[in-house]
């Protein structure tokens, strides 16, 4: 395929990947080509996303069709003031996929095959590369409710997986996700009394006098209490915390008797 003048002006780089992508091979379903086309491009070191996909539902201008791009493609828009970075720089690259005519299955149809700039040496570590599949978010889900810490989920993925490349960030990520489908609307103060609630441990909280912003906050398990009335001589006041993200301190008081297991 000729490379367009106006890329080789405006990039000293062009790489041209139609004969990678071109094939004459019919795919039963849309998930299958997705598959294909997906893959085809990480054996490449080109990372493909859907840039529109459509389905035929009998209205006029609406039929069977997956329009693939590269995720430099485009330009970012950002309505911010502030600067940010991009990686899109208007890549070209375009694949085009349908159901053929003779119902033989859908077929690739390569509209641009040309990158404007550089394939990188390796994909391991990108972001699109290291994502979780519908199985692992799944199994992080799963070991999340077991309160297994996310290093240990990222170990699990890997011994499921030799070629996981799924990094820490992406563990965090979805068990951010997680935490706020399970708290829905309620903010995360709400959700915190909430559960206490439900656990029917002690609490007793304090707001500002001007508005609703909860200024300090004690909760105590059942036993807790039970044991520290049994037991009140010493208590232990264990201040060695670090800030949370609101940068409050938590002071965590330790009965003596529980914290030499004697309860």
């Amino acid at each position: 395929m000729e490379v367009p003048l106006q890329i080789c002006r405006k990039n000293k780089t062009a790489i041209d990947t139609t004969d990678v992508f071109t094939t004459s091979q019919r795919f039963v379903t849309r998930e299958e080509v997705i598959r294909w086309v997906k893959e085809t491009g990480i054996n490449n070191k080109v990372t493909v996303i859907i840039a529109r996909s459509d389905t035929e539902t009998g209205k006029r201008g609406r039929s069977n069709k997956v329009i693939f791009a590269c995720d430099k493609g485009g330009k970012y828009k950002d309505k911010s003031e502030t600067q940010s970075a991009t990686k899109r720089c208007g890549c070209p690259f375009k694949i085009r996929s349908t159901p053929a005519k003779d119902g033989s299955g859908w077929k690739v149809d390569v509209k641009c095959g040309v990158h404007n700039h550089g394939l990188p040496d390796r994909l391991e570590g990108h972001s699109f590369v290291g994502r979780l599949t519908t199985d692992e978010k799944q199994h992080v889900a799963d070991l999340t409710k077991r309160h297994v810490p996310p290093r240990h989920i990222l170990i699990s993925l890997q011994e499921r997986d030799s070629e996981n490349v799924t990094r820490i960030t992406q563990i965090y990520k979805h068990k951010s996700v997680i935490e706020a489908e399970i708290r829905g609307p309620r903010s995360e103060i709400q959700h915190l009394l909430k559960v206490i609630e439900e656990a029917n441990y002690v609490y007793w909280s304090r707001k500002q006098d001007d508005c609703d912003v909860v200024r300090d906050i004690l909760w105590a398990h059942p036993d807790s209490v039970k044991l520290l009335n049994l037991f009140p001589t010493v208590l232990i006041m264990d201040a060695t915390y670090k800030t949370n993200k609101y940068r409050q301190p938590l002071f965590e008081i330790v009965d003596r008797e529980l914290y030499l297991g004697l309860g």
